[in-house]
């Protein structure tokens, strides 16, 4: 029953939802069980955030997928932090924050192709002025200097 009712609150939100496919804004109602591990992601507690985010019920997959990735790669655990980013976009191809932060992760890594083919990506997806593309393009300048 409990399953039934999150599958049905999870549909409910995809009519209502203003975000962008994959938007890193989760702010969103829709995404407020996310609530608590932002927190802790705002607060750079990401080792709490990760915990968090392991036990969250009901919300988006891909989302929490990128999330669990963020704190993950924040904590310099890169090799977690890639398979969580892999898992997002398997869910989504399109999703911009898992988009934007693996490309940041490519970075870390010294794989400067890769996050220009994310980067192409998220242009691709959402324009070259979105938020995601302008954070991604604003790294890769400052890893080329």
């Amino acid at each position: 029953m409990m399953k039934l009712i999150w599958t049905a609150a999870f549909i409910i939100s995809l009519g209502t939802t203003s975000l962008a496919v994959g938007s890193s804004d989760y702010s969103s109602p829709t995404v407020g069980v996310l609530q608590a591990a932002n927190q802790f992601l705002k607060q750079k507690r990401y080792a709490d955030a990760y915990q968090s985010l392991q036990s969250i019920v009901g919300a988006p997959e891909d989302d929490r997928q990128n999330l669990l990735g963020f704190s993950a790669r924040k904590q310099g655990k890169f090799e977690i932090a890639g398979r969580h980013y892999e898992q997002a976009l398997a869910l989504n191809p399109r999703h911009l924050g898992a988009l934007e932060y693996q490309g940041e992760l490519f970075l870390e890594l010294g794989q400067m192709e890769n996050a220009k083919n994310n980067l192409s990506k998220i242009i691709q997806y959402c324009s070259s002025s979105c938020a995601e593309a302008n954070t991604l393009r604003k790294a890769i300048a400052k890893a080329s200097q």
